[in-house]
């Protein structure tokens, strides 16, 4: 076989899959990778397995398969870069399923979540109010700085003077004065 067609065996592979292979097979990864591994690995499968390649090329159930794969592809991006819905999709896992149900995966976004464009700067918005609201002041403010250091959204912005408005908590580089 050339390389041609181990690629369409191996879309064919992963779409006659899409009912049994975890989020991890899709994405080419192990389990307990971390998330800087989950975002190479779906961008790596991206370029190679975008529906956008296949327009000339193949069939039609040759573009249904890729585009079948591709979407379960970016269903496992989802579910695998979110800590609540990867803990979810684990114990899935455990229990025999290969995919997380649409309810679960149906968390939506806060209106101050969808304000935040990186994907990891929103990751800690979410852990910084939990632990805000446990009162856990310095590592919500810790969230909330590295969630400032990857992107200046006013969300993220409110959110850090809220927690330094708190009792204890520190300010500014957080060395005191």
């Amino acid at each position: 076989m050339n390389s041609e067609d181990d690629f369409i065996a191996e879309i064919m592979r992963l779409s006659e899959g899409l009912d049994d292979l975890s989020y991890y097979d899709f994405l080419g990864l192990q389990p307990g990778c971390d998330y800087v591994a989950v975002r190479d690995g779906f961008y790596s499968r991206a370029q190679r397995y975008h529906p956008d390649q296949f327009v000339h090329r193949g069939g039609e159930s040759l573009k249904a398969a890729v585009y079948e794969v591709f979407k379960r592809m970016t269903e496992a991006y989802n579910v695998l870069l979110d800590p609540e819905l990867r803990v979810l999709y684990d114990d899935a896992r455990k229990r025999g399923e290969a995919r997380l149900s649409e309810v679960a995966r149906a968390r939506r976004s806060t209106t101050e979540e969808r304000q935040v464009s990186n994907t990891f700067a929103r990751i800690y918005l979410r852990s910084a109010k939990k632990k805000l609201a446990r009162g856990m002041i310095v590592p919500a403010w810790i969230d909330a700085k590295l969630a400032l250091s990857l992107e200046s959204a006013p969300p993220l912005q409110r959110l850090l003077a809220d927690i330094e408005s708190q009792p204890g908590a520190p300010v500014g580089d957080g060395r005191g004065s």
